[in-house]
């Protein structure tokens, strides 16, 4: 038990000093955390497969049901964020999710102008189909997702003097992402490893400069991301949790177009790289209800363009798990 409480103690340690520290970092453009991915590669307690009855507790085994619902919270200096994911089952194999990002502040700093914005980000639609084995604690689980260009793509912000500068809370395109999933748990454990490829279209985003008009259509390269995430039951009803995930992004292409007699600027391919993130984090077991708190460290962080600022905020993640009920034949 001493062992137990000083695992806790550690991870609690670490989230509270390491997240104000690596928060006071500042970055010329912004946070690159995406509303779509965080929530999609990161998983809900409810996304592990269900836990056996543990006979040295008392603790009963995960009943399932129609409804639940998450909400995911991603919080850095740049950039703040939740997450409500409603979700329906029409049977124990087939179930249908909605992601709904709300951004309550998102900052880019333009020339040491910090220009900040808030509004709805980019919904996602999920369609999902559970595979179960002999066992009801081994699964396969595949998803296929639209992210709707809901977000507002062209949000400005002005400042005293009138000139506008660009916040955007979403892409401006539709994309599309296909997802699987392997998760295996024991009274005592659980591992949830996955793989996703997304595929982006194009978006067009303008730019009022005051005399000038910049149009900009970028298509950002296809996304290739793979995560492994696992628990382990320290105590009656809490979790330890660390998990890591690798997002592989393709350069893509950028163009910029401007209302005078600027040439057009060919931005390259130069867009894409390679994004490496831990996540360690406690749980605690309520019932019906399951909270989970965390941080997001970056630990990779490579652009192909070498202009960008190779640098990323270490965010704190909280999430909260409801599924009520058992579920309806």
């Amino acid at each position: 038990m001493r062992m137990h409480r000083f695992t806790l103690l550690m991870l609690l340690v670490l989230m509270v000093f390491a997240v104000p520290a690596v928060m006071a970092q500042d970055e010329d453009h912004g946070e690159t955390y995406d509303t779509t991915l965080g929530p999609l590669v990161f998983p809900t307690i409810e996304d592990f497969a269900p836990v056996g009855e543990d006979p040295a507790t008392t603790e009963s085994p995960v009943v399932d049901s129609n409804l639940a619902i998450s909400a995911y919270v991603d919080v850095t200096d740049k950039m703040k964020s939740g997450v409500l994911t409603p979700s329906y089952k029409f049977s124990p194999a087939f179930a249908v999710k909605a992601q709904v990002p709300i951004i309550w502040d998102r900052t880019l700093n333009y020339w040491g102008y910090d220009a900040s914005a808030s509004g709805l980000g980019d919904i996602v639609l999920d369609g999902e189909y559970t595979k179960t084995f002999a066992s009801p604690s081994t699964l396969l689980r595949f998803a296929a997702s639209v992210k709707l260009p809901t977000g507002d793509d062209e949000k400005t912000v002005k400042d005293d003097s009138g000139l506008e500068y660009a916040v955007p809370l979403g892409s401006g395109t539709t994309d599309y992402l296909l997802r699987g999933q392997y998760s295996r748990s024991t009274a005592k454990t659980g591992l949830l490893a996955g793989l996703m490829f997304r595929k982006n279209t194009s978006g067009e985003t303008i730019q009022d400069w005051g005399t000038v008009r910049a149009t900009t259509t970028r298509t950002m390269g296809d996304e290739v991301i793979a995560s492994a995430f696992g628990r382990y039951r320290v105590a009656t009803r809490w979790w330890v949790h660390l998990g890591g995930a690798v997002v592989l992004t393709g350069d893509g292409k950028s163009e910029t177009e401007y209302s005078d007699d600027t040439p057009s600027i060919d931005n390259g391919a130069e867009m894409g790289g390679t994004l490496v993130d831990l996540f360690p984090g406690i749980s605690y077991k309520l019932g019906m209800i399951s909270p989970y708190l965390g941080v997001r460290i970056p630990v990779v962080t490579s652009y192909n363009n070498n202009f960008r600022k190779e640098e990323r905020d270490t965010a704190f993640i909280f999430q909260v798990s409801y599924r009520p009920g058992k579920f309806l034949k």
